[in-house]
């Protein structure tokens, strides 16, 4: 009777689940932002540490996109190479490494006391599907702070937030959009941090 109820079982599973369909691969993406031109003045004796990235909510690797007001979706097939806050804050050092700003820029591993840090917060990452032409959304929060043997002073901080629209629903087409997004970013940045450090 068992054998037999078994047997029964195994045809049902096997009508109902196709042993030969292949599920889809999973495909990875990057954010990578070049800083084009010339770089800035050093001002001279400074090291600038770029902390790790927080995040806002929780970020996973998956794509995520908006479908509602209140309905997120996340992308377990498409999905970014390295972690967002990870990839966020090494491409903000690339950046403003190249910008020249600081006489040195550094990640946290560094060993010198740094004269100033910057954090940043990632407030968004997702591909917004309510609006026509769809939008990649990215924001980040960043604070640089002074810091010296006597004081830590916070002495400027900034929120930016980019929508660029994309040709279509793809994880290709949001990931280009996010990376203009950031490049969009960083370079208001860099101006804006130039006019902290160097206030007229």
């Amino acid at each position: 009777m068992l054998t037999v109820v078994a047997i029964m079982l195994m045809g049902l599973f096997a009508g109902c689940v196709s042993l030969g369909q292949s599920q889809p691969e999973k495909q990875y993406f990057a954010l990578e932002v070049v800083r084009e031109g010339d770089a800035r003045a050093a001002l001279p004796r400074t090291m600038l540490d770029v902390r790790r990235f927080r995040t806002s909510a929780p970020l996973g690797r998956e794509l995520v996109y908006r479908e509602s007001d209140a309905r997120y979706e996340s992308d377990f097939y498409n999905q970014w190479f390295v972690v967002p806050d990870v990839m966020l804050t090494q491409q903000t050092t690339n950046w403003l490494t190249a910008a020249g700003l600081f006489q040195y820029v550094m990640d946290s591993s560094g060993s010198l006391p740094p004269t100033h840090i910057l954090e940043g917060t990632v407030t968004a990452l997702y591909g917004d599907y309510r609006a026509n032409p769809a939008k990649a959304v990215l924001g980040l929060q960043f604070v640089l702070v002074h810091d010296t043997a006597a004081s830590t002073d916070m002495i400027w901080h900034n929120q930016y937030r980019k929508e660029v629209e994309v040709s279509k629903q793809s994880p290709e087409a949001l990931a280009s959009g996010l990376n203009e997004a950031l490049r969009i970013i960083l370079t208001d940045l860099e101006t804006d941090l130039n006019k902290a450090l160097r206030p007229r």
